[in-house]
């Protein structure tokens, strides 16, 4: 048994009016019984913002906090609490969560995910509460049925880096095709500079990591149109159970894959997504 190096976490507020907030929240996880875990959302690695609509993607090194010491096993979930703790009378409303792990021996691990919170975050006990529990979720292995993805990207905050032009993705089994999915405008300030963006993609037909591993398999990320697009970070999560998963695969890991772009002078048209 080891410990994370790093805890990660994504969220999307929901598109309704008054659901953003201009409050700091922070993360709370307890595992064990003890709170191994208290950070605030916001940190310099933070890409995003809580506005109605948009979305964030944080990265909290856990070796540079104090008497933290989060064990990296899988464990059960009566043992593992995750939490989102309002400091503020400013009501925020998460439409999707997402909380995971990262070590250098087990790579990701999955700790939390509700793609429907029922809470509204507030200190006034008119609109809301202090805090909302994010449900329990365990790791898929290889031969988890994939009904559905989750895509996070991260746009590099420069100059020219964002995009007007949708993007595609397309996970190719040795039966065929699984996935092909057009990536189309959202609420979300889209592929813009500096942001971060949290995509649901329905799947064609349900296929395994075990599939897009196989020597006729293929994870591809590509785009339509030559408006070059410059990302970050691109993470790939399987989810299998429903409407309320609850398992996820981790699939992609990557960090700076280089450009896209139908013009060949400015980037690739796509690039394959190597599996994590």
């Amino acid at each position: 048994m080891g410990a994370f190096a790093s805890l990660s976490v994504a969220i999307r507020t929901a598109n309704e009016r008054f659901s953003g907030t201009g409050a700091r929240p922070w993360l709370v996880v307890n595992q064990r019984g003890a709170d191994r875990v208290n950070c605030p959302l916001f940190a310099p690695t933070t890409v995003g913002e809580l506005k109605r609509g948009q979305s964030i993607y944080t990265m909290h090194s856990l070796r540079d906090m104090p008497k933290t010491e989060l064990a990296d096993d899988q464990v059960d979930p009566g043992e593992l609490y995750v939490r989102l703790v309002t400091t503020s009378t400013d009501l925020w409303r998460p439409d999707l969560i997402m909380v995971w792990g990262w070590s250098r021996e087990k790579k990701t691990i999955p700790l939390a995910l509700d793609m429907s919170p029922t809470f509204t975050l507030s200190l006034d006990p008119r609109e809301g509460v202090s805090s909302g529990h994010i449900r329990y979720v365990s790791k898929g292995d290889a031969n988890t049925p994939i009904e559905k993805l989750l895509l996070v990207v991260v746009t590099y905050a420069a100059p020219y880096a964002g995009t007007d032009d949708p993007i595609w993705l397309r996970v190719v089994t040795p039966d065929g095709p699984a996935v092909h999915q057009t990536i189309s405008d959202t609420p979300q300030a889209d592929l813009e500079i500096n942001t971060a963006n949290i995509y649901e993609v329905p799947v064609d037909r349900p296929f395994t990591k075990k599939e897009a591993q196989d020597d006729a398999g293929e994870i591809r990320l590509g785009i339509h149109g030559s408006d070059k697009w410059v990302p970050r970070t691109i993470l790939l999560f399987g989810l299998s159970g429903g409407t309320d998963p609850d398992r996820v695969v981790p699939l992609v890991r990557m960090c700076d894959p280089g450009p896209l772009s139908a013009d060949p002078t400015e980037g690739a048209p796509s690039f394959e997504l190597p599996l994590e």
